[in-house]
């Protein structure tokens, strides 16, 4: 049996990506479940209004999805209903496992990853994964070979003080196997929920901003919510009072959400005080952010497009107050020899305008920088485009 296992381990690990047609396109905006009231109609109705772009579905009734914009995560799927959803334009993919464990689920699971794939390479075949890194998470990723990371770690119930360190790993797991990231968050930050207490905190709607726009800066191109019993009231399609602190950030992620879909991701840095497993910027990177001293930090997200402009999204760690930023531009070329420095260089800034969709120039920015003030728990995102003459 032990040498079974170890042959049927080498040949996965040899084999190639089982979804290699499978690519994701748009930012995913995903609820875990779905309302417990109304006819099909009414829920993709409310779900659509919520600002969701993937959910849990009958595929049986995909056609009421296509009429509201929705695309279904289908749940127990077999490799003959996947070869007969392969061409239909409102599958997003197929639900396998949530946070398989231990080890030995892995190679059975890469079993049915690999016949659906072989049913449909259209769609993915998603597994939402525990927050657990190191080696479970690389025999995980070598066995398997997802073509997407999803993973949970609930901070606000959970405890933040590895939230980034989490955020950290994931990200350069994902960098590493060349796939997405997507974060599943959750939908009430009070911590005492899993204890069936479902009272809604005042700091809620700042606390979950914060998960989301920290998360985006690690480069996710997806966030799930969980779940749908803590986003509606029961046995009704009416939003909870977390439910409409959701629906509002889904709102901004359909908009910020393609800008960010074919950015790459290149660093993630924190200004003091710093949390576990997480670094500032060094001296000689280009661009340097500045908070309030005594503060919470903020998140450095950079990151270029497929012409190499630079992004920036800043995330404000503190979910209690706003923070004034001062934001440092420097040469790119420090440390570089001066033969090979451009004569004359300049940046053009913009900031993204998450209520509209626009860029807006930053005409008040200088040669070495720019200021700006950063709601609790917030985001922003810039883009910042190099001229050399």
């Amino acid at each position: 049996m032990k040498r079974l296992m170890t042959v049927l381990l080498a040949s996965l690990l040899l084999a190639p990506s089982a979804l290699a047609d499978w690519e994701q396109r748009d930012f995913l905006i995903c609820l875990w479940g779905q309302p417990q009231a109304g006819d099909a109609e009414a829920r993709a109705r409310a779900l659509a209004e919520a600002g969701f772009t993937v959910v849990s579905w009958d595929a049986n009734d995909l056609d009421t999805l296509t009429a509201h914009g929705l695309k279904a995560m289908v749940h127990q799927a077999t490799p003959e209903l996947a070869a007969k959803l392969a061409s239909h334009s409102s599958v997003w993919g197929y639900h396998l496992v949530d946070e398989p464990y231990p080890e030995d689920q892995f190679p059975p699971l890469a079993e049915r990853v690999r016949a659906l794939a072989k049913a449909d390479p259209n769609h993915v075949a998603f597994i939402n994964m525990l927050s657990t890194t190191g080696e479970f998470l690389r025999t995980y990723l070598s066995i398997v070979k997802p073509e997407l990371l999803s993973f949970d770690y609930y901070q606000w119930w959970w405890g933040s003080d590895r939230y980034f360190e989490k955020l950290e790993q994931f990200r350069e797991a994902a960098l590493l196997a060349g796939i997405p990231l997507a974060s599943c968050i959750e939908v009430s930050a009070n911590p005492a929920v899993e204890r069936g207490d479902m009272t809604y905190l005042p700091d809620n709607a700042p606390k979950l901003r914060q998960s989301v726009y920290t998360t985006l800066a690690y480069g996710a191109k997806g966030i799930e919510w969980f779940s749908a019993s803590l986003l509606f009231e029961p046995k009704t399609t009416r939003l909870t009072p977390a439910g409409r602190d959701v629906a509002a950030l889904n709102h901004e992620l359909r908009r910020i959400g393609p800008v960010m879909m074919p950015l790459r991701s290149v660093d993630v840095y924190h200004t003091p005080p710093l949390a576990a497993g997480v670094r500032t910027a060094p001296k000689e990177h280009w661009v340097h952010l500045i908070g309030e001293e005594g503060r919470p930090g903020l998140v450095q997200g950079m990151f270029k497009d497929a012409s190499g402009v630079d992004y920036m999204l800043v995330a404000n760690r503190d979910y209690r107050q706003p923070q004034s930023v001062v934001v440092r531009l420097q040469s790119k070329w420090l440390g570089i020899a001066p033969w090979q420095k451009p004569k004359r260089y300049k940046y053009a800034v913009e900031r993204f305008d998450k209520t509209d969709g626009k860029w807006i120039e930053i005409t008040s920015s200088s040669a070495v920088g720019f200021t700006f003030v950063i709601q609790p728990g917030d985001g922003e995102l810039f883009k910042i485009i190099t001229t050399v003459e």
